[in-house]
């Protein structure tokens, strides 16, 4: 008679993940949400390099080993795009399972389970179509957050499942999940100081003879549980770096940082008023000009040292560096407008609103205030306001730290916001006996929140889906374009590859499930985060080639870029190598992209 309630809780979940499944199917397709992702599937799937690689840079080395066997078994499927998807509705189904199960009353256990779904659908519903690594990751902390918060403290294992998800989320974006974990680390405190009230509770209520051993086993529980998450991640650390030891990683991962550093956080400057400095590092003009287009892959001699210096000295000629306590004041005034700031969204990224997130959030907040308040307990009341306050200034330190990092797309944020629902979600269970008029008004407030901006998540969708679909009719061409020629080889320009206009149009990205082909592909971007990695010499090498400088002049090798563009930097390029060579447009694309033959003349 037990299993019924959990047979059915489970079959209640797995209809409801369904439903909203087929919502979302019936949106459009799944797209990878940015090329990063793109080039990550590339390389896992083997259409990169020829090979499913495991050392897929972004991710650590595990995960990827794992998800680049599945395209070693059978290369037919998105196996990298299904591993996103089946993260994403895998949390959704236990967050339904864990729901239906911790709320005892059936009113209570239905509003729960409609605010879940509104959640998914009025709060986050783009993502689940728009595809992201980073966004997956801080959803699969989140989901551990509330499996931490609603478990059943009598089950000796049932804290696994938590720290599997947080073992993945960090396997797939090891930053996301660092940044999200103070809100777990405040999540396991408010669980471990509310399970002490409980028991203090038990004592009164004549239940147990003595507290000090039920004490003692809850720290030693939730000692284990933080000992068990860091060893999860030490070995993850350990098996990757592992992974990446040889001598060719080594000297890519130290230009990936020096490049990261150049391009994420100083600039580049101006070769005229700065020649005296590109001199003493032995860098041409046309080769500068390399690192403002990205096309740097072309020249083997920008290495490691040259982007580190480059980014040296762009930081040391910072007359416009604004101090600390300055960046922190402006931030704050960010911050505070972002918390408060309510408006339909206009568009899937940009403009940045955080509705209706920061109001379910404000209401989840000030539930729990009033369920406090409202304690006859008044040990517990303040010890929960108390915790309250430390999770908002755990949240709060952590939006501050972005901002003033200047690194706060939606893909980061808005996890932030789910990880903090979570925790007040988890602490609002636990007073559904007590308090439960408070907790049925709190969660219909939220619910109504997330149900009024459905039909605009829905429009949002529309017009992103309508933009992209736009933007695949050129991608499609060229790639239609490289197969019928599979005789030759194409470099293609990294502004190309990101935007095939200079317009409105979204920039590359590609579809999931749909036309799928991990063939080696005979094509690679001129710059990136993958070049000049052992993956990339991998692949020119496996076509012949002893550098893209060399491999250009070939004579079924091309360079593609948009018609927009000129490719004056790449004759002032071989020029300044002592190469002359004439460029000559061989073909056009879909109007946008021109196919480029170099050739030696002398």
């Amino acid at each position: 008679m037990e299993k019924k309630p959990f047979n059915m809780n489970y079959i209640a979940s797995a209809v409801l993940v369904l439903l909203v499944l087929v919502l979302v199917a019936f949106l459009g397709d799944f797209y990878f949400d940015l090329n990063d992702d793109v080039l990550m599937k590339d390389i896992l799937s083997g259409a990169y390099t020829g090979v499913p690689e495991g050392h897929n840079i972004q991710m650590l080395y595990p995960i990827s080993a794992f998800i680049a066997l599945l395209y070693r078994v059978y290369r037919g499927l998105d196996w990298y795009g299904i591993f996103l998807c089946i993260s994403q509705f895998g949390c959704m189904f236990i967050l339904f399972c864990r729901v239906l199960k911790a709320c005892g009353d059936k009113v209570v256990k239905i509003l729960a389970a409609a605010l879940i779904a509104a959640f998914f659908t009025g709060g986050i519903l783009s993502h689940l179509l728009f595809v992201q690594y980073t966004f997956t990751c801080g959803l699969l902390s989140a989901t551990a957050a509330f499996l931490i918060m609603t478990h059943d403290e009598d089950k000796k294992w049932d804290l696994i499942p938590a720290v599997l998800l947080i073992v993945i989320a960090y396997l797939l974006r090891s930053e996301m999940l660092l940044l999200t974990l103070p809100i777990v680390g405040v999540g396991i405190l408010i669980r471990f100081c509310l399970s002490r009230v409980l028991i203090c509770d038990r004592y009164h209520e004549g239940i147990l003879v003595s507290t000090y051993g039920e004490k003692k086993c809850l720290f030693k529980k939730y000692v284990l549980l933080c000992l068990a998450i860091i060893l999860g991640l030490i070995v993850s650390t350990l098996w990757h770096r592992a992974a990446y030891s040889s001598q060719g990683w080594k000297e890519f991962n130290a230009l990936f940082d020096a490049r990261t550093e150049l391009y994420d956080f100083q600039y580049i400057p101006e070769y005229a008023d700065n020649k005296e400095f590109y001199d003493s590092i032995e860098l041409s003009e046309p080769e500068q000009e390399l690192l403002v287009n990205y096309n740097f892959g072309i020249d083997d001699d920008i290495n490691t040292e040259v982007l580190r210096s480059v980014a040296e000295y762009a930081d040391k000629l910072k007359t416009d560096e604004v101090p600390l306590f300055t960046r922190l004041t402006q931030s704050a005034v960010l911050y505070l407008y972002r918390l408060r700031h309510v408006a339909y969204q206009k568009s899937y990224e940009y403009p940045m609103t955080d509705a209706p997130l920061n109001i379910v959030a404000g209401i989840l907040y000030l539930g729990m205030i009033i369920l406090s308040l409202l304690s006859k307990d008044k040990k517990k009341a303040k010890l929960s306001l108390f915790l309250i306050f430390l999770l908002f200034a755990c949240r709060t330190t952590l939006w501050l730290y972005i901002i003033v990092r200047g690194r706060d797309p939606i893909r980061i944020t808005h996890p932030l916001y789910i990880m903090e629902m979570a925790v007040l979600l988890g602490m609002m269970l636990d007073w559904q006996k007590e308090k439960k008029p408070v907790l049925i008004a709190t969660f219909a407030a939220a619910l109504i929140a997330f149900l009024a901006f459905i039909p605009n998540q829905v429009s949002v969708i529309g017009d992103e889906m309508a933009q992209r679909d736009k933007m695949r009719i050129h991608y499609d061409a060229l790639y239609e374009y490289f197969d019928e020629h599979p005789d030759d080889f194409y470099f293609v320009d990294v502004y190309t590859s990101v935007s095939a206009t200079d317009g409105d149009e979204k920039t590359f990205s590609e579809k999931m499930f749909r036309d799928v082909d991990n063939s080696f592909a005979a094509h690679d971007i001129m710059g990136g985060w993958a070049s000049k990695s052992p993956l990339y010499y991998k692949k020119i090498k496996s076509m012949g080639f002893s550098s893209m400088q060399d491999a250009i002049l070939k004579d079924n090798v091309y360079v593609v870029s948009k018609t927009v563009n000129d490719v004056d930097w790449l004759l002032d390029y071989y020029l300044d190598k002592g190469i002359n060579v004439e460029i000559s447009k061989i073909d056009t694309v879909s109007d946008v992209f021109v196919i480029y033959k170099v050739k030696e003349v002398s």
